[in-house]
């Protein structure tokens, strides 16, 4: 009798959930999982809204540019670089050089015997040249603002002589080396068979060079069609060139440090393991060949890598306010 009357019991209740309009909860293991999957994209999304926006990501948002992985933006700020100095062919053989350090660096790792080594190096190798163009960048903004030092110099002190913008440029065209002379050759040009309007001309030659004393010096030389007597504001500019000079070349030692500490560690650590050999044949054998030494290596590889990295970033020239 217990057992009917549990039956019975059990049946009202089935009876009185269906009435009110209640379903049975129902298992199942796919919607389980995708609940699972919403509550922690939620969790992370509202983590990414907690952290605090770098600086770097909220110039990147403001600009329109999407977040880059690291192999992109080495690729992109390679490109630039030869494509600033117009160059672009070197940027293939870059790769091709990067290509051929990334094969030597996994065939010297496989030769020790350790893959978690070979992987570090064929990654690190690879992108080395990439991150190496920078300083292309850097001798080629010098070199450039070395020529128009010498350029804007010379073309100042014929336009102080004889007020005439176009044969001051014409007499001192054969003293000016490219890429300053190819932009002046453009100007006369322009001045002369297509456009003789002097302020739109030097409008248009302002914006053929990526130097913020060019375009002061532009500036004022617009200024002096109409009045000459602001002529005497032209060399000044000119003499920011050997302002900022002295300035560069006085950080200049400062600045290399993180890259010649970062050299000075990888030269340690790439001599460390022969005299290990001649010092201690075991720990040679326990660092070469035991899964805890190949993992240390591999480790102390990408620390390497790491810091040379973040060392050229930091090396790069300050751009100075003068």
């Amino acid at each position: 009798m217990p057992t009917r009357d549990a039956i019975v019991l059990f049946l009202i209740l089935i009876g009185g959930l269906l009435v009110m309009g209640a379903r049975l909860p129902r298992f199942s293991v796919r919607g389980q999982a995708r609940a699972l999957a919403a509550k922690i994209q939620r969790e992370a999304q509202k983590r990414k809204k907690k952290q605090r926006e770098t600086a770097r990501e909220y110039v990147a948002r403001i600009n329109g540019r999407p977040r880059e992985n690291f192999a992109r933006r080495s690729y992109r700020e390679a490109k630039t670089v030869y494509d600033t100095i117009g160059q672009s062919g070197r940027y293939q053989r870059t790769l091709h050089i990067s290509l051929a350090l990334g094969v030597g660096g996994a065939v010297m790792g496989l030769l020790l015997r350790n893959i978690p080594l070979a992987v570090v190096l064929a990654v690190g190798l690879y992108f080395l040249p990439l991150w190496l163009s920078q300083f292309t960048l850097f001798r080629y903004q010098q070199f450039v603002s070395e020529e128009l030092e010498t350029a804007l110099s010379l073309i100042t002190t014929s336009y102080n002589r004889n007020n005439d913008i176009l044969a001051a440029v014409e007499e001192n065209l054969n003293a000016i080396n490219d890429p300053v002379r190819t932009v002046f050759v453009s100007f006369c040009n322009g001045l002369k068979y297509v456009d003789a309007n002097a302020p739109a001309a030097i409008e248009r030659m302002k914006g053929q060079l990526d130097n913020p004393q060019f375009r002061e010096w532009c500036d004022v030389l617009i200024l002096c069609q109409d009045n000459h007597l602001l002529q005497a504001a032209l060399q000044p500019v000119v003499n920011k060139f050997a302002i900022l000079k002295a300035q560069q070349e006085a950080n200049e030692t400062r600045m290399m440090l993180p890259l010649k500490y970062a050299g000075c560690m990888s030269a340690l650590l790439v001599g460390f393991c022969p005299l290990l050999r001649l010092l201690n044949q075991d720990w040679y054998a326990n660092l070469m060949y035991s899964a805890f030494g190949q993992a240390s290596l591999a480790i102390a590889a990408v620390t390497v890598f790491i810091s040379i990295n973040k060392a050229i970033t930091l090396s790069r020239p300050i751009s100075y306010d003068v």
